[in-house]
């Protein structure tokens, strides 16, 4: 039934998956004791949504079916899928979200998922057959053994949506993804085994290969034999064989005692054994998190280009296998790792083992080509605005009269729609960064709406990592020479200088020619007009932030209002064009 999947036929499928989003919370900092406060990360997190996501960072159509709270939490989790199709996500009201949180000085999780709105939903919520139907694209329905165990209304809803998916030929695989603290293993495998001859693919671990085998009835390899021995290659054909998989694939991973991770795979197929063994990927993982996803995302993504037909290579698992390691340069459980980018690091190892570590890290790049430009363009222009349709309007003008960095505040009206508004409709000359961050977590809203960059008027704790292990350019504030120091030491590669209108250019001058404080990258921000911007950039400053004195103020107003008529006269008659000027001068001056 699947014979019609071949290269082109695949190219316009759609990946469909259903599954759990949690909050996760992490320490930013280890402790010892357990007494007393701590700062934890904040992000979602949740399998299916993992695939999703990474599927669309390459330009593949996505969608995530679930369930959601309505309000912050629900919201938030809809902020963090980028370009995923969410609309079949169902929310429902006074219903929590499921939580875990990271709990280092017991080497374990914290889950909290029992009563979430996922897990109590009614599975007559979606129809299953008008899903796969929607639309003129094909679907490809993946799934993982997480979501049959977390409870009986989300094993019905798996279910259904397997048993739909044979029914009407679509092609589907699973990652199974066993949970001790879900339940036991023979309990989904139970769940799982009637499904087996339908899947395109099932990826298991080695742990879970070896007590599917023991349960199975099939002799296992000694435990201490090294991932690399054959018999354990052996030991997935003879599973897939028994259990009449197309393909059965598998993860192998070792680290050394300076955290290397050597990374490769193996897929039985009916045809025969495909393995990257004798090229892995070798690299030292920000975070050892999302890159199961992101390898079932890198296949699933080779699949749909060379076709079923031809997708049994040892390219297509090393397409996965990159995805995997680059997915965890970067923090978090989302992949951030665009089509392009795999390519060229595709490209640059053609035919041999890739050391991501003998490259420069992708985010340091991303990082570095964004502190130049913001460099280049001398001047932010800082959007704090009330009115969100007028933020929009206004930041695209800005780019239009010359502006090639905008910063849009979290504090400003609908920020989110707005900051993914300009996101999609500034041109690639023009920088987006938000401001105002008070708190770590923000970045998890904001970060996969697409700003390069990101200030605060503070020095949050775990900004910084936050942003830079992103990619995203950090600009924490300090004021005095120890602050500004300080933040220098631990990373910050440009500084914000708030409030600017407490000192003065002679003042910043005369502390940039003191020791080393020549090596600072300093934006001073607050209270500064068009006209002092030039004693700005003679003090040393590298960039110039400008609020309300160069955007204007009408967008602060309800449009109609006398307040906004009043403002936006301004505008038209002095303000707009002193901008320009000002965009004109900053574009012409001498670095």
């Amino acid at each position: 039934q699947f014979a019609f999947m071949d290269r082109n036929s695949l190219q316009d499928f759609t990946l469909l998956s259903f599954g759990e989003a949690m909050i996760r919370y992490k320490p930013v900092e280890s402790k010892t004791c357990n007494t007393g406060p701590s700062l934890f990360m904040r992000s979602v997190a949740g399998d299916e949504l993992n695939v999703c996501v990474a599927q669309a960072m390459l330009g593949r159509k996505t969608q995530w079916v679930s369930v959601l709270p309505s309000g912050p939490m629900g919201q938030l989790v809809l902020d963090s899928a980028g370009a995923v199709d969410m609309s079949h996500v169902v929310t429902e009201k006074n219903g929590d979200i499921g939580t875990f949180t990271v709990l280092p000085e017991l080497k374990t999780v914290h889950y909290q998922r029992r009563n979430s709105v996922f897990a109590q939903h009614d599975p007559n919520i979606f129809n299953w057959s008008e899903l796969f139907k929607n639309g003129s694209r094909k679907h490809w329905l993946h799934v993982t053994g997480i979501t049959p165990m977390i409870s009986t209304p989300t094993l019905e809803t798996w279910n259904r949506a397997l048993n739909e998916a044979h029914r009407l030929g679509v092609p589907t695989s699973l990652d199974f993804n066993h949970r001790k603290q879900l339940g036991s293993l023979q309990q989904l495998w139970d769940y799982v085994k009637p499904h087996l001859c339908h899947l395109q693919v099932m990826v298991v671990s080695l742990t879970t290969l070896q007590e599917l085998a023991e349960q199975e009835g099939v002799p296992t390899p000694d435990v201490s034999l090294p991932e690399s021995d054959p018999q354990w290659v052996q030991l997935m054909q003879t599973l897939r064989s028994q259990w009449k998989l197309r393909r059965l694939a598998c993860c192998f991973k070792v680290v050394n005692i300076t955290e290397l991770q050597t990374r490769w795979s193996v897929m039985c197929t009916e045809r025969g054994v495909v393995s990257t063994h004798a090229l892995p990927v070798l690299h030292r993982p920000v975070e050892a998190l999302g890159g199961g996803s992101a390898w079932m995302a890198g296949i699933l993504d080779a699949f749909m280009t060379e076709g079923l037909d031809n997708c049994d290579t040892v390219s297509s698992l090393r397409h996965a296998d990159l995805l995997a390691a680059l997915c965890q340069e970067t923090a978090g459980d989302h992949s951030s790792v665009t089509q392009k980018q795999l390519e060229q690091v595709e490209n640059s190892f053609t035919g041999q083992a890739v050391d991501l570590t003998s490259l420069p890290r992708k985010e340091d790049l991303l990082i570095k080509g964004t502190l130049d430009c913001l460099i280049n363009a001398g001047i932010i222009g800082i959007i704090r605005a009330k009115n969100a349709d007028g933020a929009i309007q206004r930041g695209l003008e800005l780019c239009q009269l010359g502006c090639r960095a905008v910063e849009v505040t979290a504090d400003t009206t609908d920020a989110v729609r707005v900051i993914s508004e300009l996101s999609k409709r500034l041109p690639e000359s023009c920088l987006l960064g938000v401001g105002t961050i008070m708190d770590v977590s923000q970045m998890a809203i904001f970060a996969p709406l697409g700003v390069k960059f990101a200030l605060s008027p503070i020095a949050p704790t775990g900004f910084i990592e936050a942003c830079h292990s992103r990619g995203i350019l950090a600009a924490p504030s300090g004021l005095t020479s120890n602050e500004l120091w300080s933040l220098h030491t631990h990373g910050a590669k440009l500084i914000k200088l708030f409030h600017a209108g407490t000192t003065s250019p002679s003042i910043l001058k005369s502390m940039l020619g003191v020791g080393c404080f020549g090596e600072l990258n300093i934006i001073p921000s607050g209270g500064i007009t068009p006209a002092s911007v030039d004693a700005w950039w003679n003090a040393g400053a590298k960039v110039v932030g400008l609020g309300a004195n160069l955007v204007g103020k009408d967008i602060n107003f309800p449009d109609g209002s006398a307040e906004y008529n009043s403002a936006h006269q301004e505008w038209e008659e002095t303000g707009r064009e002193a901008a320009r000027q000002l965009f004109i001068k900053a574009a012409s001056r001498t670095l």
